[in-house]
């Protein structure tokens, strides 16, 4: 398959940069945008003559709620890859005959046709009809009946009746989808409501911050927590035979390792069902907490470190309702705090089980930056080696919403270079902090993907009359694109849609075919 960078199949540089809303007039390329939309909408959903029949022999990609999605020629899938692939070209590809054109291509035109299939199904079980004078009046507008721009009454007459039929049962679906999707698409906001979202756009914040990451918590206090709880950090060499069967036989396998008519090794290797059964059992060196999920009772775990080394355990029920027994293979050890082994294994078990302390020591000391730098938050922050990052300028627009890829009607808080921040447009606790904010004004420690950040606000700012102008103007042709891409993405990932795409796609266009 070829290589997504293939430079033939980009289109140029100049069809997706968008230019900066300073740069001359914003309208023109957001006009652009809007006639985009409503060819992607009326690409997507339009009607084409055809319902995926055809004559000749066919290919099977899947199907929908039972009925086949086929390659025929004069099918409906056979139509969409012809478009697909011009659609493609006029955007500046160039088909070279290479498989990852093709994939493009195809994929496209099965999702489509997928589509299609859905949106009639769909129609014809809310109930939709045309009239049959309807019906009438149509059929006398298709192309196959019109002869200089007329009805031709000559053309009808010679049309067999079969023919007749399928245009006819053709336009009835087209007619009925067109209505649901016209229903379910076509959405056109109210005034209050674009005023709404106006009203989003048009206040706006930049903030600088400093962000102190939970890998910051220091080794001595990790130290500190394992003195705490030394039990959990002893270690022991020891192996491990489980039964998935039931408990009788894993009693019988551990009498016969016992009486030594079977060796530990080959028990685990011809009866165990884990990770370490190939390789005789062997567990390694494990510290306590590490066994604990072993054992639903948690007082076998302390049974087991009572043993002797060579000493073989009783058969434990597991968490997960396996049967497991173990064979000592050296002596229990206690911490070894100079380890660095130990501060890993403690670092791996608060992360897991006790974050709460890594939290409340970055907020702590966020806490305490925050108190010194009030009246100096880029010294402050210079002082004690910190780094203060900042953003861009963005409105409160939770999700990002209605954005749509090639450009944000909102506009965006940009993470590019601003890791610690990622995932904050869906974070209420920061967005209600930004924005609560006054100019200058220090935010208390807001906990943010592993990070505690303090923030201030560099600049409150409105929005430019020609981004609210163009909220006026193409918030409703948004919105029915969203809607568009919402109701194509929910079909692809219904049930009755059976996928077997790239299975019949790699059969054929194989490089050996």
């Amino acid at each position: 398959m070829a290589s997504k960078n293939d430079k033939h199949l980009q289109p140029s540089s100049g069809d997706h940069a968008a230019p900066k809303p300073h740069h001359g007039n914003p309208f023109v390329y957001f006009g652009t945008v809007v006639i985009l939309i409503i060819t992607v909408i009326a690409f997507v959903v339009a009607p084409s003559m055809g319902s995926g029949g055809g004559s000749g022999s066919t290919l099977s990609f899947g199907s929908w709620n039972g009925k086949a999605i086929a390659f025929a020629q004069g099918g409906y899938f056979a139509d969409q890859v012809q478009q697909v692939k011009n659609q493609m070209e006029a955007q500046g590809y160039t088909d070279n005959g290479d498989q990852y054109f093709a994939y493009q291509v195809w994929r496209r035109a099965f999702e489509n046709t997928a589509i299609h299939f859905a949106l009639l199904d769909i129609s014809k079980e809310s109930g939709m009809a045309i009239s049959e004078g309807s019906l009438d009046a149509k059929m006398a507008q298709d192309p196959a009946f019109v002869e200089n721009g007329a009805f031709s009454r000559r053309k009808y007459r010679e049309a067999s009746a079969s023919y007749k039929s399928n245009i006819r049962s053709s336009i009835r679906d087209s007619y009925m989808k067109d209505r649901f999707v016209a229903d379910t698409v076509s959405v056109f906001p109210s005034t209050a409501e674009t005023d709404f979202i106006k009203s989003m756009a048009l206040a706006q914040r930049s903030v600088e911050y400093v962000a102190f990451p939970f890998s910051a918590y220091p080794d001595s206090a990790k130290l500190d927590f394992a003195r705490n709880n030394a039990a959990s950090f002893r270690k022991i060499r020891l192996s491990r035979i489980t039964i998935t069967s039931n408990v009788k036989e894993a009693g019988e396998v551990l009498s016969r390792v016992k009486a030594g008519s079977l060796s530990f090794e080959d028990a685990a290797k011809n009866y165990s069902k884990d990770a370490v059964a190939s390789k005789g059992g062997d567990l390694g060196s494990r510290y306590a907490w590490e066994l604990k999920g072993d054992f639903k009772d948690a007082t076998a775990l302390e049974a087991v470190f009572r043993l002797p080394l060579g000493a073989f355990s009783e058969v434990y029920e597991s968490v997960s309702g396996s049967w497991v027994f173990y064979r000592i293979d050296d002596t229990v050890s206690e911490p070894e705090y100079a380890s660095a082994d130990l501060v890993r294994t403690v670092t791996e078990y608060i992360n897991r089980y006790e974050k709460g302390l890594i939290e409340d020591y970055a907020v702590k000391t966020a806490e305490d930056f925050a108190a010194a730098a009030q009246a100096d938050f880029v010294g402050t922050a210079a002082s004690r080696s910190l780094s203060v990052k900042s953003t861009n300028s963005f409105p409160l627009n939770y999700g990002a919403a209605l954005d749509l890829g090639y450009f944000s009607l909102l506009g965006k808080l940009d993470t590019t270079g601003n890791p610690e921040l990622a995932g904050a447009d869906r974070n209420e606790k920061f967005l209600q902090t930004v924005f609560s904010l006054k100019a200058a004004e220090l935010s208390a420690p807001v906990l943010l993907n592993d990070y505690a950040i303090v923030m201030r606000v560099k600049e409150i700012s409105n929005a430019d009359e020609s981004a609210l102008g163009l909220i006026s103007a193409y918030y409703s042709g948004v919105l029915q694109e969203s809607i568009s891409r919402e109701l194509a993405e929910g079909i692809m990932k219904d049930p009755k849609l059976k996928d077997n795409f790239m299975d019949t796609f790699l059969r054929v266009f194989s490089p050996a075919n």
